[in-house]
C-alpha cells in the first residue's frame, strides 16, 4: 500500500516510483498531440494555413489551460481541506481528456478542430493541477530533490512516446488516439486507484503547518515571483520548440511534403526521441548530483546555458546531424532546468493551505509560454524567413531566465 499522507511519515519507495509514473503519464497525454499530433491534425484540416491554425490552436488552448489549472487546483485545495482527497479530480480529467481526443478525431473544420483542443485542456489540467500538487502534500522539502529529478523525466518521457505513437503499422488516426488514450490513462490509474487518502481524524490531529512568519513569506513572495519568470522565460523556449519542432526539421531538411502522414514524419519524431534519452540520462545525473551537494542553482545556471547553446546550433545548422545535436542539447538544458526549479520553486508557496493554487499560478508558465511562442513566431514568420531569427531569440530569453533564477535567495 502506498504511504500516508507526508505530513505523517516519509513516502515509500513504491509512492514514489508510482507517483513518477503518474506524473510521466500526464506528459505522454499531451506531449505527442503537441509535438506530432495537432500539427498533423492541422495540416489535414487547415491546409495552406497549417501555421496560422496551428497557432491559433496554440494560443486558445493556451489561454484555457491557464484558467482551468488555477480553478482546479482551487477546487483540489478544498477537496483536500474537506475530505482528504484530490483523488475525484484526477480520474474525472482523465475521462474529459479521452472525450477530448474524441472529439479531435471527428474534428473535420477549423471550429470542430479549435473546440477539441480547448475540451482536451480542460481535461489536461483537471488532472494535472491537483496531481502536481500531491508533490507538494506528500514528499519533504529534504527528498525533493530526488523526486523532482524523476519527475524531471516526465518531459522526454513524454517526447519519447510521440514515435510510439507515428510509428509505421499502428493504424489510421483514431487507432493511434486509442491507444494514446489507453498509454496515459494506464501509467495514471495505478496511482490514483492505490494512493492512501489522508484521514480526516489524522488531519485534525496534525493539522497543516502554519504559514511561515511574515519577513520570510515577503521573501518567498519575491523568490517565488523571480522563480516564476525564470521558468516563464525557459518554457517559452521549450514550448517553441516542442510546438514547431516538426516545422523546423523540415526546414532544415527543405521539404515540405513530410508533414502529409504519420508514417513519413516518424523519422524527424525518431530524430526527436534520440534528443529524449539524452535528456533522460542527463536529468537523472543531474538530480542525483544536485542532492549529494545539497544545491540546485548552479545546475539551473549549467542548463540554462547548455539549453542556449542548444538553440543557436539549431539556429545555424544547415543538416540534419548539427540540426539534431542542437535540439539534443537543447531538450536536455530544458530538462534539467525544469527538474531542479520544481524542486526550489515548492519550497517558496507561500501559504500550505492553498498549494493547488499557488501552484496552478506557478503552472502559468507552462501555459502562457504556449500563448508567447505562437506569437513570437507569427511575429518573425520562420515558415516564410526560416528559423534563425526565432531561435536566437529564444536562446536570448534562456539565458535572461537562468540568470534570473541566480536572484532567488531563500532556497539554494
Amino acid at each position: 500500500m502506498l504511504a500516508s499522507s507526508m505530513r505523517f511519515s516519509s513516502p515509500s519507495r513504491g509512492f514514489v516510483l508510482l507517483y513518477a509514473l503518474a506524473y510521466a503519464g500526464m506528459f505522454v497525454s499531451f506531449m505527442p498531440f503537441i509535438m506530432v499530433l495537432l500539427p498533423l491534425k492541422v495540416t489535414a484540416v487547415g491546409g495552406e494555413n497549417a501555421v496560422a491554425l496551428l497557432s491559433a490552436g496554440a494560443l486558445g488552448g493556451a489561454a484555457v489551460a491557464s484558467v482551468a489549472n488555477i480553478l482546479f487546483g482551487a477546487l483540489s485545495d478544498r477537496s483536500y481541506r474537506r475530505g482528504g482527497s484530490r483523488r475525484g479530480w484526477i480520474i474525472g480529467g482523465l475521462g474529459v481528456l479521452a472525450l477530448g481526443y474524441a472529439a479531435l478525431h471527428f474534428s473535420s473544420s477549423s471550429v470542430t478542430l479549435l473546440a477539441a483542443v480547448a475540451l482536451i485542456q480542460v481535461g489536461i489540467n483537471m488532472s494535472f493541477a491537483p496531481l502536481t500538487t500531491i508533490m507538494a502534500d506528500e514528499v519533504p522539502d529534504a527528498q525533493k530533490g530526488v523526486v523532482a529529478g524523476l519527475l524531471g523525466v516526465a518531459h522526454p518521457i513524454g517526447a519519447f512516446s510521440a514515435v510510439l505513437l507515428t510509428a509505421p503499422g499502428l493504424g489510421g488516426e483514431g487507432t493511434r488516439y486509442a491507444l494514446l488514450c489507453l498509454l496515459f490513462v494506464g501509467m495514471i490509474a495505478p496511482f490514483a486507484a492505490l494512493m492512501r487518502e489522508a484521514a480526516p481524524l489524522m488531519r485534525e490531529a496534525a493539522p497543516l503547518p502554519p504559514p511561515p512568519p511574515e519577513p520570510l513569506q515577503e521573501r518567498r513572495r519575491r523568490d517565488f515571483a523571480l522563480a516564476w519568470t525564470s521558468r516563464m522565460l525557459l518554457q517559452v523556449a521549450g514550448n517553441g520548440i516542442a510546438t514547431y519542432g516538426f516545422f523546423y526539421f523540415l526546414w532544415v531538411l527543405d521539404r515540405e511534403d513530410l508533414s502529409k502522414s504519420s508514417v513519413e514524419a516518424n523519422p524527424i519524431v525518431a530524430t526527436m526521441t534520440v534528443s529524449t534519452l539524452v535528456a533522460v540520462v542527463l536529468t537523472l545525473v543531474a538530480g542525483r548530483l544536485s542532492d549529494r551537494v545539497m544545491r540546485r542553482k548552479p545546475f539551473l545556471a549549467a542548463a540554462a546555458c547548455v539549453m542556449a547553446g542548444g538553440l543557436v546550433t539549431m539556429a545555424f545548422a544547415h543538416s540534419w546531424g548539427v540540426a539534431a545535436l542542437g535540439h539534443a542539447a537543447a531538450l536536455s538544458g530544458l530538462s534539467v532546468f525544469l527538474a531542479m526549479h520544481s524542486a526550489l520553486a515548492m519550497q517558496l508557496l507561500p501559504s500550505p493551505e492553498h498549494r493547488g493554487r499557488d501552484l496552478g499560478i506557478l503552472n502559468l508558465t507552462n501555459t502562457l509560454p504556449a500563448m508567447v511562442a505562437p506569437l513570437l513566431a507569427l511575429a518573425l514568420a520562420p515558415e516564410k524567413t526560416g528559423y534563425t531569427v526565432w531561435l536566437i531569440a529564444l536562446a536570448l530569453g534562456t539565458l535572461a531566465g537562468g540568470g534570473i533564477a541566480m536572484a532567488v535567495r531563500t532556497q539554494d
